[in-house]
């Protein structure tokens, strides 16, 4: 079973998630018809400016299939409110928050459950959803599909020269720093990834994963793919 689960890059052993957990961002809706992200900050269907003076719009979600990216018209007229719904997860200012595909993306799998060689919105394991993540929104089809093998492919860089986009990466079984999973970097320490909570937003800096933490690496050039991605 070990060996399963090495092969398949990500280990499902991971305790619950970080401070960052699926029960702090999810998404339900008051009986005053308003958007709830997080705690009591809503997004009203009719728009509202937020600290920052950004305008904020709802965020909808469509119905039936949807691919991969899950990048379409409606996601991008929402931009703002993503913008406004990750700022918070990412601590991190609207402004900077600046890939639309990146942004619908993560609305569209976040909270999906982790499912171990799964590839879909049903089920997906953590190397999986960064090869969908990588191909989606920076356009590289060429990642392996284990979180070993994308460890192995990736150019190691410091945790200081971390940008988004890059990968990192966690040994989460046994003594040996052997990489079994894997996450993708957003900014401000903070990490996506498809953990046994499913996919979700934690922060390097957290116990476990600072304890687990093996390396990153970058297996793009950041500046060429995100600039083609928009």
């Amino acid at each position: 079973m070990v060996v399963l689960f090495l092969l398949a890059g990500c280990s499902t052993v991971k305790p619950g998630g970080s401070k960052q957990g699926a029960s702090a961002t999810t998404t339900t809706t008051s009986s005053a018809g308003s958007i709830q992200f997080i705690d009591n900050i809503s997004v009203k269907p009719s728009g509202r400016q937020d600290n920052t003076g950004s305008s904020v719009s709802p965020v909808t979600r469509g119905t039936g299939s949807r691919p991969a990216g899950a990048t379409s018209d409606a996601a991008i007229e929402n931009y703002p409110a993503l913008q406004f719904k990750f700022a918070i997860l990412e601590n991190a200012s609207v402004e900077e928050l600046d890939n639309p595909k990146l942004l619908s993306f993560m609305d569209y799998w976040y909270g999906a459950p982790y499912h171990y060689g799964g590839m879909t919105r049903d089920g997906i394991d953590c190397s999986g959803f960064a090869f969908l993540l990588m191909s989606s929104v920076y356009g590289l089809a060429s990642l392996p599909r284990t979180a070993k093998e994308q460890y192995e492919l990736s150019r190691h860089i410091r945790r200081d020269d971390l940008q988004e986009g890059d990968l990192v990466f966690f040994h989460t079984l046994g003594r040996r720093r052997a990489v079994t999973h894997v996450g993708v970097y957003l900014r401000n320490d903070k990490f996506i990834h498809a953990s046994v909570s499913g996919v979700m937003i934690s922060d390097l800096s957290d116990g476990y994963y600072e304890k687990h933490y093996v390396g990153a690496g970058r297996v793009l050039d950041l500046g060429a793919a995100v600039g083609a991605s928009r």
